[in-house]
């Protein structure tokens, strides 16, 4: 494939691929207005925000909250990639599973009006479950994705979520028994083999793995670079 882009718009994190680059390229989802000059996203923003400048951070629990700071986030982190002009390239997008239809249809219009290209809106648990199982279409999987604002549990059955639901960060609440009791919720009588694929930015914290396995007696396992799971799991819909 020569054209195409696989993207991962988080709270706090947009990572994104193409074919051109053939590089991952991470950067925060911040965007920022100099007290002097242009706006600026990602990095150059943070070193803005840092000087005093105000600082915009479009996405908020895994959705589009600024459509147009969305757009134009999109645009200038992807305006150093060789992007196809005409519209017939195809975009793979990370949704949340939970996320509304609304909120699907913005994310999936923001990206389409930033980039163009023919978009396609994936959820993220289920990217993140095609990325780390060598057999897809083997028994049921129950994936923690451990994001930034907010945590989704999932259960794939094959190539689809067939349940989710999400654990907002409360602060300084400890998290963790919440999430272990959605896992328990969507437990299956009949999943004998009882896994739990952890992955997301707050998977590597000391003592999430540990914990997650002793309070939902399942088997954790958890991908090298937790992070670029649903990244990863985008690219291979992309090349597939």
């Amino acid at each position: 494939m020569r054209y195409g882009l696989a993207l991962d718009l988080g709270t706090s994190t947009v990572r994104l691929w193409t074919p051109q680059a053939d590089r991952v390229i991470t950067e925060p989802a911040v965007l920022c207005r100099p007290r002097r000059g242009r706006q600026v996203a990602g990095r150059a923003a943070l070193a803005a925000q840092a000087e005093g400048a105000a600082a915009t951070w479009p996405v908020r629990g895994g959705v589009v909250r600024d459509y147009f700071a969305c757009v134009h986030l999109l645009r200038l982190l992807t305006a150093t990639i060789a992007v196809p002009s005409h519209t017939a390239f195809p975009v793979v997008v990370g949704v949340p599973a939970t996320a509304t239809a609304r909120e699907r249809s913005v994310l999936v219009a923001a990206v389409r009006r930033a980039v163009g290209g023919r978009v396609r809106a994936v959820q993220e648990p289920l990217a993140a479950a095609l990325a780390c199982r060598t057999d897809p279409g083997c028994g049921d999987l129950v994936v923690v994705d451990v994001g930034s604002g907010r945590t989704e549990v999932a259960r794939i059955r094959g190539h689809s979520v067939v349940a989710a639901v999400r654990v907002d960060d409360a602060g300084p609440v400890d998290r963790i028994p919440a999430i272990a009791e959605c896992v328990r919720r969507l437990d299956h009588p009949d999943d004998e083999r009882r896994r739990l694929l952890l992955t997301g930015g707050g998977a590597a914290a000391p003592g999430v793995a540990a914990r997650l396995a002793a309070l939902t007696a399942r088997s954790v396992t958890m991908p090298a670079d937790p992070t670029l799971a649903t990244l990863t799991g985008l690219r291979r819909l992309l090349a597939g």
